[in-house]
């Protein structure tokens, strides 16, 4: 992105906080996501990766308006997606849209594929007839469907092919922004490779700009241009693809990076021998996240708060008191 250029999608501290359970709920809610900032470049390609439950599915809801923030911001293409309702928030749908992990419960069963992906045409008052039924063609061609599975139903396709179709809803409408939520998690790995392969090909096709939501680092790795790693609701590191996987700065990445299933079971056993001492624990109130896995944790500065991004040496993003390089923090609005 140049320097004048604004980006795709801005997202300033955002939070996401949920009632907790039981009568003091409200007074400890779950803090699902918290202080989150990231920008993403025009025909960028951010990857999200994270445990189950870090947050990654509720932030990517939120920077589309499908699930209301808590406060902070999400700005697509010039728009405060918080802010908007009613028309305006229609225009924002026209600009970004969401692929679902489970491409089945995304499609309406009593639709054939042609009627799923009329609907988005239709509803934005894009194309009808003869048009719509040429962008249908075009489309479902692109995503690697034949022309003869435009009148059956969901339900007679694979896994793969219902996200092919799923793909080829969102993408129907010429998006900016798409945000792909575990797209292929739900698919065999056979198939997985194929998926991939053809986002690839839409964002070239189309100059798509993506958030790439996965907890599988070799996918994350293929797809993106940048890293982001989030723990607990937290962005722990940023940086470009090549280095985060190259020379991880944050402990959590480490981590993350080291439970790659080995082929050797006794190997693997130490490894998750080791993962379970990790997990031990859960901090309390204050002070970092990660601090009750963490090998390099150090009082008090661990105990005491938790760390904001800043620039490192090399120049990716890291939230850590103790990783060496740290030479200037950085503001939310700067990310």
């Amino acid at each position: 992105m140049s320097g004048t250029e604004p980006p795709m999608l801005r997202v300033g501290e955002l939070r996401k906080h949920f009632p907790g359970a039981g009568f003091l709920g409200r007074r400890n809610p779950v803090r699902a996501v918290e202080d989150v900032s990231f920008d993403i470049a025009r025909g960028e390609t951010l990857g999200l990766v994270g445990e189950s439950g870090s947050g990654k599915s509720t932030l990517g809801r939120m920077v589309v308006g499908l699930l209301p923030a808590t406060s902070g911001s999400s700005v697509i293409a010039g728009m405060e997606v918080t802010r908007l309702k009613g028309a305006g928030r229609r225009q924002l749908w026209r600009r970004a849209q969401m692929i679902f992990q489970d491409p089945y419960s995304s499609l309406n069963p009593r639709m054939t594929v042609r009627e799923a992906i009329a609907e988005p045409l239709r509803n934005f008052g894009i194309a009808s007839g003869a048009a719509a039924e040429a962008e249908i063609r075009r489309i479902v061609d692109l995503c690697g469907l034949p022309a003869t599975a435009l009148d059956r139903y969901p339900r007679e396709f694979s896994g793969g092919q219902r996200q092919r179709i799923g793909i080829a809803r969102a993408l129907v409408i010429r998006p900016d922004l798409v945000v792909a939520d575990e797209p292929v998690s739900a698919l065999d790995v056979s198939i997985q490779a194929q998926i991939i392969n053809l986002l690839q090909d839409l964002r070239a096709e189309f100059g798509l700009t993506y958030l790439f939501i996965a907890h599988d680092l070799a996918v994350v790795r293929h797809v993106s241009d940048r890293v982001a790693v989030m723990y607990r609701g937290h962005l722990v590191e940023i940086g470009p693809a090549a280095r985060i996987y190259a020379a991880p700065q944050h402990p959590y990445t480490r981590l993350l990076l080291s439970s790659v299933p080995s082929p050797d079971p006794a190997a693997e056993a130490r490894r998750l021998a080791a993962q379970t001492a990790e997990a031990a624990g859960i901090p309390g109130e204050g002070g970092c996240v990660f601090r009750a896995r963490c090998p390099l944790a150090r009082a008090p500065a661990c105990t005491e708060s938790q760390p904001m991004l800043r620039v490192q040496e090399d120049g990716h993003l890291v939230a850590c008191h103790v990783t060496t390089g740290t030479v200037q923090a950085v503001a939310p609005s700067t990310l």
